[in-house]
């Protein structure tokens, strides 16, 4: 019986967790992350304040649990976008246009994006990054390199380079809240120009990025 009684104290705390979450991402995303207030997120996930700090520490925590998920929710959706049977350029080139336009198509993300190195800080908001999507851009360039469809370089040294230029692609993207989608296609333009330059002469000749 204690094991059942646990077990519905478990669901009931995750469920009151991911109600808190969910609220606190609409009001940081429609009225920032300083007009809100903890009983804001209480109010709008119909809990107790006592319980929003059973979870979590402050707001301030709360909004970098909001930004990790949905950083990651993005992420997981340009990587379930890529077809296995797609040469590794292709896939590159697929999950780099879906990793953009997701930020393009969720106005959520963006405004969070927007106030998340003013609220965390830079180091902060870089570790949060590296945590979600460092390892799988370097993977992907380990790949690449290791069959030859990418020149051989300093791993680590393109592995940052990239890590940079996509993580301001998204800040750019986000920046521009009147027509994000026209601001994604120029910057997936730019972005698979400068990826053209990674790939061997010999590597997927009849593919074309961009």
């Amino acid at each position: 019986m204690s094991d059942v009684k646990s077990g519905r104290r478990e669901r009931y705390a995750a469920l009151t967790r991911a109600a808190v979450l969910e609220a606190a991402k609409e009001l940081f995303a429609a009225e920032g992350f300083e007009a809100t207030s903890v009983d804001d997120i209480a109010r709008r996930s119909e809990t107790s304040k006592g319980a929003v700090y059973h979870h979590f520490s402050d707001k301030r925590e709360i909004f970098a649990e909001v930004f990790r998920t949905t950083q990651t929710a993005v992420i997981r959706a340009a990587i379930g976008s890529v077809a296995d049977s797609d040469s590794p350029w292709d896939q590159v080139e697929e999950a780099t246009r879906a990793f953009l336009r997701g930020y393009a198509v969720d106005r959520q993300a963006r405004a969070l994006l927007r106030q998340a190195v003013e609220v965390l800080g830079w180091n902060r908001v870089r570790a949060i990054d590296e945590e979600t999507s460092l390892p799988l851009l370097r993977t992907a360039l380990e790949d690449l390199m290791r069959t030859g469809a990418a020149l051989e370089l300093s791993l680590d040294a393109a592995t940052e380079i990239l890590f940079s230029l996509y993580c301001n692609a998204v800040l750019f993207i986000a920046a521009d809240d009147s027509d994000a989608a026209a601001t994604s296609r120029d910057v997936e333009t730019v972005i698979f120009a400068l990826l053209r330059g990674l790939r061997t002469p010999e590597s997927d000749a009849g593919s074309q990025l961009g």
